[in-house]
């Protein structure tokens, strides 16, 4: 599946959430037609060079009063120019705040008028295409005489579906003013963009920054969308290796996953999570649990940190130093100064591999491992660090000797789990 992007109309509100441009790929502005004026154009570029929102054009019916929601008898000619002019005006700001605008999406009553009609389709084209060239990706309906217009002038063109609306059984769109026609739950919001975003018939979702409840609608829809984008990976009939989004706790990861009907086991990796499930009875979608975890706020329930006790007498420690420019005190006591985070659990029982290391003292693994390593050796590789739990090979930069600690025990598996904190503690 390719990466399905969240749409949001925006500059129509005032007091409007700047969340909102935290959680859009692309904002759509609105342009003075149906809402906005020069002010709050240059609040939403504003926001959108902040947050790294790519920039899109709201044109719509010159309409204020009826926030352009009803079609008006307006010629082409002269929709092709209110067209050019208000995406013009946003174009003359956005040059201004160095952002460029790459997107292009018609408001309300024109969205639908300009889908039915091929002229009047060609018309809002053309005005765009006037005041902001053809690098523009129109955004619009899977089909109709928009989508066609587009392509005929050279456009790129996103397929939209809507994440807050209800639709009819033929797959259109509930009118405004019907019961169901605004969805305000962010599980219907959910399940809405899970099933568009999975049909493959759209290329964005819509939220609409209107909607009450938008910044929840939107956190619900983006964390869907994001966790719908990671790269999945079959590994035979019976397991499954997802890659892991940056930031999102572990062990929860572990639990979750876990937690799915049909899913054996799940381990985690540096980068990677792979789930382990019965063929007969495979998970629905395991990267939807995944999705719950990225909009849930940080675990609260930490265990305390464990402090390990470490004689620093490693054979490479000297050469640490000398690699980093730095005494073998001062690697010492870089090392002791970091809280670190189990990052993931292996390769040995009850090895947990610890980050992030101070970058002054990363060292790469060695070029030739070992063919022993002692037990409770204390080790450096790239950017992590551990404790070996048993005697093994191994080709870590050893730097010294863990004391008093035991890592893994037959009854009760691995000391150190997902997500735990470590300190090291220096002893003469």
């Amino acid at each position: 599946m390719t990466e399905c992007l969240l749409n949001i109309d925006l500059g129509e509100l005032p007091g409007e959430d700047e969340q909102l441009y935290t959680l859009a790929h692309v904002a759509n502005i609105a342009c003075g037609g149906h809402a906005g004026d020069d002010a709050s154009m240059r609040r939403a570029l504003e926001l959108c060079a902040r947050h790294g929102t790519r920039a899109g054009v709201h044109p719509s019916y010159e309409d204020r009063e009826g926030f352009g929601r009803q079609a008006l008898d307006v010629t082409p000619e002269v929709l092709r120019s209110q067209v050019a002019g208000q995406c013009a005006r946003l174009a003359r700001l956005a040059v201004g705040q160095g952002v460029p605008v790459r997107y292009a999406k018609p408001h309300g009553a024109l969205y639908h008028a300009a889908n039915a009609s091929p002229a009047l389709a060609r018309a809002v084209v053309e005005g765009v295409v006037e005041a902001l060239g053809r690098s523009i990706t129109v955004i619009g309906p899977g089909a109709g005489a928009l989508r066609d217009a587009a392509r005929e002038a050279g456009l790129d063109y996103a397929r939209e579906g809507f994440a807050d609306r209800g639709t009819r059984t033929d797959g259109t769109l509930i009118p405004r003013g019907q019961p169901g026609a605004v969805l305000t739950e962010p599980a219907r919001a959910r399940e809405n963009a899970v099933r568009l975003a999975t049909g493959g018939a759209v290329d964005t979702l819509c939220v609409h920054g209107d909607t009450p409840g938008a910044v929840e609608l939107a956190r619900e829809v983006r964390s869907t969308l994001d966790a719908l984008a990671l790269p999945s990976e079959p590994l035979g009939d019976g397991a499954l290796r997802l890659t892991l989004p940056e930031g999102l706790e572990r062990r929860a990861a572990h639990d979750a996953l876990c937690a799915l009907p049909g899913v054996v086991d799940a381990v985690i990796a540096e980068e990677h999570a792979c789930v382990y499930f019965d063929p007969d009875a495979p998970p629905d979608e395991p990267r939807l649990a995944l999705a719950r975890l990225l909009r849930a706020p940080a675990p609260t329930d930490l265990r305390p940190p464990t402090t390990i006790r470490v004689c620093y007498d490693g054979p490479d420690l000297e050469a640490v130093a000398t690699r980093a420019g730095l005494t073998v005190e001062a690697v010492t006591k870089l090392h002791t100064a970091r809280e670190y985070t189990v990052r993931c659990v292996g390769f040995l029982p009850g090895f947990a591999y610890l980050g992030e290391v101070d970058t002054r003292i990363a060292a790469p693994r060695l070029a030739t491992p070992r063919t022993r390593v002692p037990a409770l050796a204390v080790g450096i590789a790239g950017g992590r660090t551990g404790v070996y739990p048993f005697a093994s090979p191994g080709g870590w930069n050893l730097i010294g000797t863990a004391l008093d600690f035991t890592a893994f025990t037959p009854e009760q598996g691995a000391l150190l789990r997902l997500g735990d904190r470590v300190r090291f503690e220096r002893v003469e």
